[in-house]
C-alpha cells in the first residue's frame, strides 16, 4: 500500500512565518506546500489534491476570506483555517460562515493545539480512504461519520 500524503497549503505573505510554520506542519508529518499570495494559493490549489489550508487574512492580492472562498471551489471538502493577527469578532464570524476555523496569530498555543486534533482526524479519514471505493476521500468522510456514529 502506498502512502498517501496530507498536503496542507499555508497562505501568508511573509515569508519568514510560512517558512516556521512549514517547518512545524512538517514535523507533525503533512507536507506543506507555500504561497505567498491568494493568487499563488488558487494556482497551487488547482494542481494539488489540498486537504487542508492555513491562510492569513491580509495580502496584497486578495484577503484570506476571499482566498477561502476560491479553495472551496476547487476543493469543496478542503478544511480552512483563518489565522490572523488583524483579527475582530466580524472577521472571525466571516469565517466561521464560510465554514472556516479562526486563530489570531498571537494566540498560537491553541492554533497548535487545533492542529494535532485535525491531524488525527485527516489521518482517520485517510484510513477511512483505504476502505472506501476506489480510496475516494468522499467515500471516506462519509465511513468517517458513521464510526463516530456508532460510539
Amino acid at each position: 500500500m502506498t502512502e498517501r500524503k496530507l498536503y496542507f497549503l499555508l497562505v501568508d505573505d511573509e515569508r519568514k512565518f510560512l517558512d516556521t510554520i512549514s517547518d512545524r506542519i512538517r514535523l507533525k508529518g503533512f507536507e506543506p506546500l507555500q504561497a505567498t499570495s491568494g493568487k499563488e494559493a488558487i494556482e497551487i490549489a488547482r494542481k494539488h489534491k489540498i486537504h487542508a489550508a492555513v491562510v492569513d487574512l491580509k495580502m496584497p492580492d486578495m484577503d484570506g476570506l476571499v482566498t477561502i472562498t476560491k479553495l472551496k471551489e476547487i476543493h469543496p471538502d478542503v478544511k480552512t483555517i483563518l489565522l490572523t493577527g488583524f483579527g475582530d469578532e466580524k472577521v472571525k464570524q466571516a469565517a466561521e460562515a464560510l465554514d472556516s476555523d479562526y486563530f489570531e496569530k498571537d494566540q498560537m498555543g491553541g492554533f497548535w493545539n487545533f492542529m494535532k486534533n485535525l491531524q488525527k482526524n485527516l489521518e482517520d479519514s485517510m484510513a477511512a480512504a483505504g476502505m472506501a471505493t476506489g480510496g475516494d476521500l468522499e467515500d471516506a468522510a462519509k465511513i468517517g461519520k458513521e464510526k463516530k456514529g456508532k460510539h
